[in-house]
């Protein structure tokens, strides 16, 4: 497997191309970039994915599909343990995102649900019952602007800012 000091400015492009639209083709990206061939990016894109450093595939909108109880949970495990919960929590599809964190706790999920009662039985029968778990915290997400670069319909449906919004985000970086 390559790492990331592999990939050139070529791969990057075609990284962040197919990040603002994963449905571009080969032939797409080839006319955008304009100096190299279909052939070359999809031989690029096979590359990238055969190599893991990117994977295509579709990122629900979760109120979009119905699943309007979003929560995230803090969960402090025991030492030692973080990888063997995390390997029973991946496999759960309501799990959307699951990290390794810093702080009192071990692990941070997203996760999604269709009511109240299932998210409540997911972290009490579930998750509160994995062997090395502790403690398990829920917060409630109330409203979901964007997931994994993706603007939800709560964002979208707003109206854009003067700018894009790029004056705010130039203040925030001086």
């Amino acid at each position: 497997m390559t790492n990331r000091d592999d990939l050139d400015e070529l791969d990057r492009t075609v990284i962040s191309m197919l990040t603002e639209d994963g449905r571009l083709s080969a032939s797409e990206i080839a006319g955008r970039i304009g100096n190299v061939s279909e052939r070359t990016v999809r031989n690029r894109i096979a590359a990238l994915l055969q190599n893991r450093h990117i994977v295509i595939g579709a990122i629900p909108d979760p109120t979009a599909i119905g699943r309007d109880v979003q929560a995230e949970l803090l969960i402090e495990v025991e030492p030692g343990k973080a990888d063997e919960v995390a390997a029973e929590l991946g496999e759960y599809d309501e799990v959307g995102y699951l990290a390794a964190i810093t702080g009192r706790y071990t692990l941070a999920a997203s996760v999604f649900f269709d009511t109240n009662a299932e998210l409540f039985e997911f972290t009490e029968g579930t998750v509160g019952k994995i062997p090395g778990v502790h403690r398990v915290v829920t917060n409630m997400i109330l409203r979901m602007y964007k997931i994994y670069g993706t603007r939800t319909t709560a964002l979208s449906q707003r109206e854009p800012q003067p700018n894009g919004g790029a004056g705010r985000r130039a203040r925030r970086a001086k």
